[in-house]
């Protein structure tokens, strides 16, 4: 009896490790991954991760979807991806924007920048004010003179509440002592065409994606780079530390690809090998600069990990500099 017991035992142990053997030998990834962009088709966010997907998955051996999830900010993408089984399938194409500042000025955004992990900076971005076609000034002092003269607020969009864009134009205002009317978005798009339609009177906007060109076609007029070199995409604007008071109004916006703070170490690694080898191709550093961006130097996972924490520090410093109340 215990003989038959003991043999039985050994065969259902066998049929176990014979079924469990395939799952485990298999290696990431073992499907399509997911990439989430937390902001509408077409934005900056969008363009940068769709180049990315294309190069990275010539590296990981499997096709990457993109999926656009607005909202609240940049919020759900950046919850989708948070939330999403943490095996590495689901990333995030990802920016300070919806992972550390609409946590900071968004009562409805229930992201933490630490749900997630940086695995790889893609680039920073030139940041510059951009007014309407039509508004009568060409520099930045003409225009917070013009600001603080205006029978009424000038109205200015952003991706949302807390959003770096957002926090950039009432910096600005604040420096220049005159005040504006908010208008929020989900995404930079949205607000893209109201700016070039006259909708809304100014706005930050990143040269990336559409705006170089959109710049370059006078949809719409920058008068101020937000940095401290220039961009040669628009090297004929002025920096706006050129102006009284705006020594300091340095900012760029980087995007990278994170996952959950809860991805295994091989899986981070393989995404971070994957982003970088991609990088490295000549067309997609060529596709990423076309866009706007400076392609960053590779970082190491401690490196990308203390990049990180510092960004987190720097948001809450400029969130408290204009008294920034959650809404």
């Amino acid at each position: 009896m215990n003989s038959t017991l003991k043999r039985l035992s050994l065969a259902v142990a066998f049929s176990l490790s014979a079924v469990a053997s395939p799952a485990l030998a298999q290696t990431f990834p073992s499907k399509p991954v997911t990439m989430v962009v937390a902001f509408p088709a077409g934005g900056a966010s969008d363009v940068l991760g769709r180049i990315m997907a294309k190069g990275m998955q010539e590296h990981l051996g499997q096709p990457i979807v993109v999926d656009n999830v607005v909202g609240v900010g940049g919020s759900l993408g950046v919850l989708k991806a948070a939330n999403a089984n943490p095996d590495g399938h689901t990333i995030l194409a990802g920016s300070p924007l919806e992972l550390i500042y609409t946590p900071l000025g968004v009562a409805a955004a229930k992201n933490k920048p630490e749900d997630m992990r940086l695995l790889a900076l893609v680039g920073h971005t030139t940041m510059a004010i951009a007014v309407r076609k039509d508004l009568p000034v060409n520099t930045l002092a003409e225009f917070l003179e013009y600001a603080k003269k205006a029978e009424k607020p000038l109205s200015f969009g952003s991706t949302g509440v807390g959003s770096l864009y957002h926090l950039m134009a009432e910096t600005a205002l604040q420096i220049g002592g005159a005040k504006g009317l908010h208008i929020p978005y989900n995404g930079l798009a949205p607000y893209l065409k109201d700016l070039a339609g006259g909708q809304i009177d100014f706005a930050v906007v990143p040269v990336a994606g559409p705006v170089p060109g959109m710049i370059e076609a006078g949809n719409f007029r920058a008068i101020a780079q937000a940095s401290a070199e220039s961009n040669s995409r628009i090297a004929k604007v002025p920096l706006a530390k050129a102006t009284k008071g705006f020594e300091n109004y340095n900012f760029s916006i980087w995007i990278g690809i994170e996952a959950s703070h809860k991805v295994p170490e091989a899986a981070a690694n393989t995404i971070h090998k994957a982003a970088y080898a991609a990088l490295a191709n000549p067309e997609v550093r060529k596709s990423v600069e076309a866009s706007g961006s400076v392609v960053g130097e590779p970082m190491t996972l401690p490196q990308l990990k203390a990049f990180y924490e510092r960004e987190m520090v720097t948001g809450a410093a400029v969130a408290k500099s204009v008294n920034l109340q959650p809404q």
